[in-house]
């Protein structure tokens, strides 16, 4: 099952290659700066907002921040893109391929759970402006924007492939778990607590 339900996700990205490039381009063409990505901001929360995502603009105080997400309740995996450039020389460090990545990714997931039928969750696609200067992470952190995320992630562009990347910041933690077990990658609504 978890290998249809792969297909599927991957079958969805593969139909949004095209467009998914050209979002990626339009954004690479037209650089901002960190909270003043409005043009980023438009073709993201309208290319989602398209394909089925419930957008929320302007998301968390910030002008050029949003939140899209699909299906409603716990667990909320969320899916971060970027979108500013650097002054100067624009996207040098690939946000533009970072938010494309995010929203390919959300596309992938979204597609699986509607093989599944309703979904169990929430899947949030999670626009964050202003990473190359102004903290904007740091301002939806803040404002409580992650409060109601379970998981988090994204990719980075680098000029290499790393199965496992070395970090310039660790903190360990220690966890106990309870409740009914599920297996994360396949089926992690059917876990429950205690």
């Amino acid at each position: 099952m978890a290998g249809a339900l792969k297909e599927v996700a991957s079958a969805a990205v593969q139909a949004a290659k095209g467009a998914l490039g050209e979002l990626s381009d339009k954004i690479w063409r037209n650089p901002e700066l960190g909270f003043q990505e409005y043009k980023a901001h438009q073709l993201l929360t309208e290319f989602l907002e398209e394909r089925g995502f419930k957008v929320e603009r302007g998301f968390s105080g910030l002008e050029t921040a949003f939140r899209a997400t699909f299906g409603e309740g716990r667990p909320n995996v969320c899916v971060i893109c970027e979108y500013d450039a650097l002054p100067g020389i624009g996207h040098a460090c690939g946000h533009n391929l970072i938010a494309e990545a995010g929203v390919a990714a959300g596309l992938g997931v979204k597609a699986a759970l509607e093989k599944e039928g309703a979904p169990t969750g929430t899947l949030t696609v999670m626009g964050t402006p202003a990473e190359e200067g102004g903290g904007g992470k740091i301002v939806l952190i803040d404002n409580r924007a992650f409060s109601d995320i379970d998981v988090a992630m994204m990719v980075h562009p680098a000029p290499y492939s790393v199965v496992r990347p070395g970090f310039i910041a660790v903190s360990c933690h220690i966890a106990s778990f309870t409740g009914k077990a599920s297996h994360a990658a396949t089926h992690p609504w059917e876990g429950s607590t205690l």
